[in-house]
């Protein structure tokens, strides 16, 4: 579904078959057991239910493609890749499923709740912002929902190191959403919570220094890098089954789960430390949530939330060498 900006039509039916909708537990059960029998045992963790949704949900928006996974042209046998940020670590396990002769590292900061992993999977606990150390060269390194992660100096630094420990010729790519909400129906209103939810968002992000406009700013960071061949693809994501289209009315069901596990980790730290005018309470965050949960569950606001994705190469030994050889031409007096 990238590139598709266009209106995202209504599900004229969708009025009659309900008068509001959700995502229950049974639902929620439904989605994880098609990972579940594979790869992963039961989690009570809500951030990494959250998680595990968005990752499902990605994987339906995309289920067209030859790789719904990824982008970047990276061919049939790569022998290392990163994955940044691994979060539950279910890409990085899908990954290391589609490629067994690859060996596929998931990073975080902290452990996945990983009951299984195919053998070419590693998992690793590190910041990523120190010295890497690992040895040998990437083919791929990937990032997904990493906004507000770092300052801008410390996502300099990162594409620095990215650029550095990958291959020549090897690829980067980073999938990021946008996290304020809009319709294309006018059904979303300036009385509603959603309508300035992502703008307070990222005023809080910018107090404490951690930007959650990462999906603005990652093209030109990579750019920046030293990544050339850089490709973009944007997306519309319905945040509840409103839409017409049966691929969009999967994705944004998976959505609304999605932002149902993930409202309170996504809400609380930021609004309790850097909310306006001054820091909020808990109890103020958690009536606030409980608004923000009522619009998501009403069938007439038709909401959807842009997303990102950029995926770019590191230039090959020739394209390198030919550029050393046209800084010196152009230097030389």
């Amino acid at each position: 579904m990238a590139e598709n900006m266009d209106r995202i039509a209504v599900d004229p039916d969708f009025y009659t078959m309900a008068t509001g909708y959700g995502m229950g537990p049974q639902d929620l059960q439904s989605y994880q057991a098609i990972k579940e029998d594979d790869y992963w045992g039961p989690s009570d963790e809500q951030q990494f239910e959250a998680f595990e949704i968005g990752h499902m949900m990605f994987l339906v928006l995309d289920h067209d493609q030859p790789n719904p996974l990824f982008r970047a042209p990276i061919g049939d046998s790569p022998k290392n890749i990163l994955d940044i940020g691994t979060g539950q670590g279910s890409w990085a396990i899908d990954v290391a499923d589609r490629y067994p002769l690859a060996t596929v590292r998931g990073v975080d900061i902290f452990p996945p709740p990983v009951s299984w992993m195919p053998p070419n999977c590693v998992f690793e606990v590190d910041d990523v912002l120190r010295e890497w150390t690992w040895r040998e060269p990437f083919d791929f390194i990937h990032m997904r929902l990493m906004y507000g992660a770092f300052p801008p100096e410390g996502w300099h630094k990162l594409y620095k190191q990215a650029y550095d420990a990958l291959e020549p010729g090897g690829w980067i790519e980073q999938m990021e959403l946008d996290v304020r909400v809009y319709s294309d129906d006018g059904t979303l209103k300036k009385e509603h919570q959603l309508y300035g939810w992502g703008d307070m968002f990222i005023r809080c992000s910018e107090r404490a220094e951690r930007s959650l406009r990462t999906h603005e700013t990652m093209r030109g960071a990579i750019e920046e890098a030293g990544f050339v061949d850089v490709h973009e693809e944007k997306y519309k994501i319905p945040i509840g089954p409103w839409a017409r289209d049966n691929t969009l009315k999967e994705a944004g069901h998976l959505q609304y789960g999605h932002w149902n596990a993930a409202l309170e980790g996504w809400a609380m730290w930021l609004l309790t430390h850097f909310g306006e005018p001054e820091p909020w309470t808990k109890e103020e965050v958690q009536v606030f949530l409980a608004k923000v949960r009522t619009e998501l569950s009403n069938p007439h606001i038709h909401a959807y939330e842009p997303a990102n994705r950029v995926w770019a190469r590191k230039p090959t030994k020739e394209e390198l060498k030919a550029k050393e050889v046209k800084i010196k031409a152009e230097t030389s007096p």
